[in-house]
Formats: structure tokens, sequence, C-alpha cells
């Protein structure tokens, strides 16, 4: 049977009906049960795990930008659209600050649902219109936070709210990445480290281990003045807001009570990285032949940053996750060469 769960108040309900929030106390679900298989795909999944020129060897990168989308949002969203075609529903809405929109556009559009992606203003024009060319319709918002609101709004005037912050199926197609990351390597590797913003690639990582019965230690790479896990954890961060990092842009995550168990019970921790930081890290990646996006360059600076603490050791068997596609990004990329 596949139930959503809810973790706070322990509601639980048959997966019948679409859902994405509890409807006892409104805090975010989960999906247990076997899924079985997605109606709706692009070819998701299955990206490369490779060593990079310069990077050492104990290190591997697992080049998720490689999804259909650009993005490893695409595992989530193919789950999420095969769940809302499966309940026959014909229109849904979405908050993003681009990856996510750009997946959802897509996946609806080869699923003949109808989709709508509200966007920050401020998010790169790029994503914005690959997200129109794909047939969506874009809304902006005036910041990340009013974007959710927004398409909550849409929501109750009749399409279904498929989140990635919020939507339980989306979890779960994501939780894959732990399996092909053991698989690729032949074993599970001693850190993961990857960027966090919504906490779906952390969560998506923490139980899909669990089920392989043996966990890494989770590193979740913030960006600097959107940081609530690491906050959460270490106190208040005084380094200035990023203004490079933008798909990293969620200062109030619902999960974050769920991210934070994740980082600590793996033995991993939440860290914060600047520009400066992301910058350098995005120039080293360019040179190796990763063409990245700048939120995904938090990874490596991530990465830098602990060996600098000595939270791990430079032997350490580590997989970093490239996480979105610099194609989106050609005029900032051009300006680092």
């Amino acid at each position: 049977m596949i139930k959503y769960v809810c973790r706070r108040c322990g509601y639980e309900e048959e997966a019948e009906r679409w859902l994405w929030k509890c409807p006892k106390c409104g805090s975010p679900l989960s999906v247990e049960g076997d899924i079985g298989e997605k109606k709706v795909t692009l070819g998701e999944g299955n990206t490369p795990l490779v060593r990079l020129f310069g990077m050492g060897e104990s290190v591997r990168f697992k080049l998720d930008y490689l999804n259909p989308t650009g993005s490893f949002k695409d595992r989530g969203t193919s789950v999420a659209l095969s769940e809302a075609l499966k309940r026959s529903i014909g229109c849904v809405v979405e908050d993003s600050s681009g990856n996510a929109g750009i997946s959802v556009a897509a996946y609806s559009a080869a699923s003949g649902i109808w989709a709508t992606i509200v966007v920050p203003k401020d998010a790169p024009e790029g994503k914005k219109k690959l997200i129109k060319a794909l047939g969506a319709d874009l809304v902006e918002a005036e910041d990340r936070q009013s974007a959710t609101s927004k398409a909550m709004e849409l929501e109750a005037k009749g399409c279904a709210y498929v989140g990635h912050q919020w939507n339980p199926w989306f979890i779960r197609g994501v939780e894959g990445i732990a399996d092909e990351i053991t698989k690729n390597l032949g074993r599970v590797p001693e850190a993961v480290i990857f960027p966090t913003s919504s906490g779906t690639l952390l969560l998506g990582l923490y139980y899909g281990f669990k089920k392989l019965d043996k966990m890494p230690r989770l590193f979740a790479v913030q960006a600097s003045g959107f940081s609530p896990l690491y906050e959460s954890i270490h106190g208040k961060s005084n380094l200035p807001e990023s203004s490079v990092a933008d798909a990293l842009r969620v200062q109030n995550p619902p999960r974050l009570e769920e991210m934070k168990e994740a980082v600590l019970k793996s033995k991993g921790d939440a860290l914060v990285v600047s520009d400066k930081e992301i910058i350098s890290a995005l120039s080293k990646l360019l040179k190796a032949g990763a063409l990245v996006e700048p939120s995904s360059a938090a990874a490596l600076a991530g990465y830098y940053k602990l060996l600098e603490s000595k939270q791990i050791d430079k032997g350490s068997e580590v997989v970093v996750i490239l996480t979105g596609s610099g194609l989106k990004y050609s005029d900032v990329l051009s300006s680092l060469s």
C-alpha cells in the first residue's frame, strides 16, 4: 500500500488523492510504499560519476546537470508529474527560481498537462525564456517567497500544486540518486557534498541511503544570506547575501527540521559559502571541463572548506554532486573567462 504520512502529527491515509501537505496539521507529507513505474519520463537519471582533472583521485563528481533539462530536479519532476497524470490532473502550478520551473514545464509538455510557473522577477532571463519556450505560462512575483505564495493562490483556482519544496512525490523521485552513486562507485562513499536550498536533494539522498542500510556523511552547502539550515545548527551567519547563487535562494524551507535531522544523523554538517568562494570554485570546474551553473559550484566550494576545517581528509572517498547546467548562464560564464 502507498500512503501519505505526516512525520509531525502522525496522520496517515492511502495515497489515492492529490495531497502536498497534511490535512490535519498543515505540515509537509512523506510518501511510503512502492510507487511503481513512472508514466512520464524524458530519460532522467543514470548520470555519470567521474573524476575531474586537477581535483584529486579520491573525489568523484556526479554530473547531475546532464539530466534532460539540465538539472537534478528532473528526477523529482518525473515522479511528481507521473503521479499527477495517474490522478487525471490536467493543470499544475510550480514556484521556482528557475531550474524546477524549466523541469516542470518540460515534463508537463511531455505529459499533456498544462503548467503555470511562478518565478521571482529577478530570475535569470535565460531560464524564464526556456520556461516560456516549453509552453508553460510564466508568472513573475516580487521575490522567491512571494513566488511560493502566488503559486499557492493559483492552486486555489483549480490547478494542482507540485512545488518541489513541499511535494512528497518529488523527494521520492530524488531518492534514486543514492542507489546510482552506490552502483557507480561499487560501494557507499565516505561523504557526499551538494548544494542545498529547499532540501529536496538532501532528503532524497538521506532517505535513499537509509534504504541501502549504510549512510555516508551528508554535507549540505548553502549560499551566504540563504542559509537557514546552517543557522539552525550553528547560529547566525554574517556573510553578505549571495548575488550569484540564484538557484539556492530559499529562506524558509518547509522541511527544515527534516533537513537538520538528515545532516546530523548522517554525522555530516551544513555549511555556508560566499560568492567569492563560489566563483573561485566555478572557475576551477570550468577549467576542468564541467559546464555548470554558479549554484552547482557551491558544492566544490564546500568541499574545499571542509578540507580546510579538517572535517574531511584529503584522501577521503567523496562524491560531489553538480546539480545544474551552465548552458543557462552563458553571459555570466563568459565574464569569468
